[in-house]
C-alpha cells in the first residue's frame, strides 16, 4: 500500500460525527463509523471535496466527513483504562504530550499502548510516567513498559516512599523519627538518591539473602535505570510543589497537587504514618487536579478515610469537629474552592475506606471508578456506590467503571474466520517454507484471541475543550453506526458542569 499524504489534520467536533463511505471518489450515504469528540482526522492529499464533505482518513479508513464536523483545535483526552484491579489513565494533552498515571499491574497498559502507538516501531518519548503511590496495581505494568527498546519517559514521578525488607531497616520505609506519631524521613526525590540507594549493599544479609531494595518497586526503578527508560529526573512531587512542572497555573491546562502532604520534623522533611504499610502508601498517593479552561478532574490514586481527613484538615486550617449542620456547610464550601470537581476517579478502586464528607467536598458530576473482576475485595463495594450517588452533583450523578464497561472481546468472529482461512491453505499448501509461514500466522491470531480487547471494552474516554465534556464507552454490539454510548456534560446558566441527557 503506497504511503499516505495528507494536507492537514482537523479532529472530530462535538459531542460526535460520521463517516461516511468513499464510493470510488464521491460521497457515498452509508454511514462506516461514529467519530467521537476530539478524534484526530486526517485531510487526504490531494484534497478532495463533494460539497460540504471532505475526503478524509480516520480510525484506519477513508471516507467523507461534513465539514462543519471538523475542528481545528485538539481537546484534552483522558483514557481510564481497563488494567484489571488497578489504575491506570493516559493523558493527552491539547498541545500534544503524553502522561502515563498509573500502569496497573500486568500487561493491559502496554497492550494498549502497543497498539495505540503503531507498536512503537519508532521511538516514542512519554512526557512523564507517574506511579500515584508503591503498590502493585498502579506500578507493576511499568515493567512491561521497561522492555520496549522504544519507550522512554522524560521524567517518572513518584511519591517518595521505597519500601524496605523487613528486618533490614527499623521501619518499612527506612528512616523515621518517632513523636506522637511515627514520620518517614528517608525521602527519594532525585535520580540520584534512588541510584545511590539501589547500589548500596547492607551491612548485613537478610535471612533470605538479598540486598536491602529487592521489592518490586525498587526493582522496577531498577529496571528502568539500567535500560535508560528515565531520560530525565527522578521526581518526589507533593503538595508543597503547587502543580506539576510544565503545567503551572497561568497555562491553559495546569496540573494542581493536592497530595500527599509533606510536614518538617526535627528539621527534616516527613511523611507522616497514616496507620501501616498499605494505608501509608495509599494515603501518601499523589493527588492531581486538571483544571483546562473551566472544567476540573480529580485524580485521588487511592485515598483512604485518614488521608482525606488530613488533606481536608491541612488544605483548609480547619478541623473537621463540627457543632452543628451549619458548620459543615460552611467547611464543604470552603474545601469545594479547593478540591471540587467536575470529574474524578474514584479513590481506591470503588472501596469502602472514604468519607462522605470528602465525596460532597467533591461535589462530582461524573465519578470513574477501575476495578477488576477477579479480585477479593468486592470492588467497587456497594455503600460505595450509593454514597457517590447521594453525594454527587445534580440529580442524575454519572458512576462509570472499567469493569463493568468490559465484557468481550472485540471482532473474535473475523479472527476466527481469517484462522479458518489460514488452515483451508494450510491444508493444500506443499511448499515446506509456505506451511511453517501459515502456522506461524494461525499461531500469532490464536495468541490474538487469548487476549483481552483493552482497546474498546472497559476504557472510559474523556474528551473536553474546557467549555464542553463527553465521557463515552464502546457498545458490546454497535448498532449500525452507533457504536458509542455517550454522555454530555455542558454548562448551565451560572457556569457550572451538569449532565445533559
Amino acid at each position: 500500500m503506497p504511503q499516505l499524504e495528507y494536507t492537514g489534520f482537523k479532529y472530530a467536533n462535538y459531542p460526535f460525527a460520521h463517516l461516511y463511505k468513499d464510493d470510488n471518489g464521491s460521497k457515498g450515504d452509508k454511514k462506516i463509523h461514529q467519530i467521537i469528540f476530539g478524534d484526530w482526522v486526517g485531510i487526504l492529499k490531494p484534497k478532495k471535496t463533494d460539497g460540504d464533505y471532505i475526503l478524509v482518513r480516520v480510525r484506519g479508513e477513508n471516507g467523507w466527513m461534513h465539514k462543519d464536523a471538523l475542528l481545528d483545535e485538539r481537546v484534552l483526552e483522558i483514557v481510564f483504562l481497563d488494567v484489571g484491579q488497578g489504575d491506570g489513565a493516559l493523558i493527552v494533552t491539547p498541545d500534544d504530550e503524553h502522561i502515563i498515571v498509573d500502569a496497573g499491574f500486568g500487561d493491559n497498559m502496554w497492550r494498549y499502548l502497543k497498539w495505540r502507538y503503531s507498536e512503537f516501531k519508532t521511538e516514542w518519548t512519554f512526557k512523564y510516567a507517574i506511579a500515584s503511590h508503591p503498590d502493585q496495581d498502579h506500578y507493576g505494568g511499568y515493567h512491561y513498559l521497561a522492555g520496549e527498546p522504544n519507550v522512554f519517559f522524560k521524567d517518572f514521578v513518584h511519591n517518595g516512599l521505597l519500601e524496605y525488607q523487613e528486618n533490614i531497616k527499623p521501619s518499612y520505609f527506612g528512616d523515621s523519627i518517632k513523636t506522637d506519631r511515627t514520620y518517614y524521613t528517608e525521602l527519594f526525590d532525585s535520580k540520584q538518591k534512588v541510584t545511590d540507594y539501589l547500589a548500596h549493599e547492607p551491612h548485613w544479609k537478610h535471612p533470605s539473602g538479598n540486598a536491602q531494595w529487592d521489592k518490586d518497586y525498587a526493582k522496577l526503578l531498577k529496571r528502568m535505570l539500567d535500560n535508560n527508560k528515565i531520560i530525565g529526573d527522578i521526581k518526589m512531587v507533593s503538595e508543597a510543589d503547587q502543580y506539576l512542572e510544565g503545567f503551572e497555573v497561568h497555562k491553559p491546562l495546569n496540573i494542581q497537587i493536592l497530595g500527599p502532604i509533606i510536614e518538617t520534623i526535627n528539621g527534616k522533611q516527613a511523611l507522616r504514618s497514616l496507620g501501616g504499610k498499605g494505608k501509608t502508601k495509599n494515603g501518601h498517593s499523589i493527588v492531581f487536579k486538571l483544571n483546562y479552561k473551566d472544567i476540573n478532574i480529580l485524580l485521588g490514586g487511592d485515598l483512604n478515610i485518614k488521608a482525606e481527613e488530613f488533606l481536608l484538615k491541612k488544605h483548609t486550617g480547619q478541623t473537621l469537629d463540627f457543632n452543628s449542620g451549619t458548620e459543615e456547610n460552611e467547611f464543604i464550601e470552603n474545601a469545594r474552592k479547593i478540591f471540587e470537581a467536575d470529574v474524578s476517579k474514584a479513590c481506591h478502586h470503588g472501596s469502602a475506606d472514604f468519607t462522605s464528607l470528602f465525596l460532597k467536598c467533591l461535589n462530582s458530576v461524573a465519578t470513574v471508578i477501575s476495578s477488576g473482576d477477579e479480585e477479593q475485595h468486592s470492588h467497587p463495594r456497594p455503600d460505595t456506590l450509593g454514597a457517590i450517588g447521594v453525594n454527587g452533583r445534580g440529580e442524575r450523578p454519572l458512576i462509570f467503571s472499567t469493569e463493568l464497561a468490559r465484557s468481550h472481546r472485540e471482532n473474535e468472529n473475523k479472527v476466527l474466520k481469517e484462522i479458518k482461512e489460514l488452515e483451508i491453505r494450510l491444508a493444500t499448501t506443499t511448499s515446506p517454507t509456505k506451511k511453517l509461514k501459515l502456522i506461524d500466522q494461525i499461531q500469532e491470531k490464536n495468541d490474538k484471541l487469548k487476549e483481552r480487547n483493552v482497546t474498546v471494552y472497559g476504557s472510559i474516554n474523556l474528551r473536553t475543550d474546557g467549555e464542553r465534556c463527553i465521557i463515552a464507552q464502546k457498545l458490546e454490539k454497535g448498532g449500525g453506526s452507533k457504536v458509542w454510548d455517550i454522555y454530555k456534560l455542558e454548562k448551565n446558566n451560572n457556569g457550572r458542569f451538569k449532565y445533559v441527557p
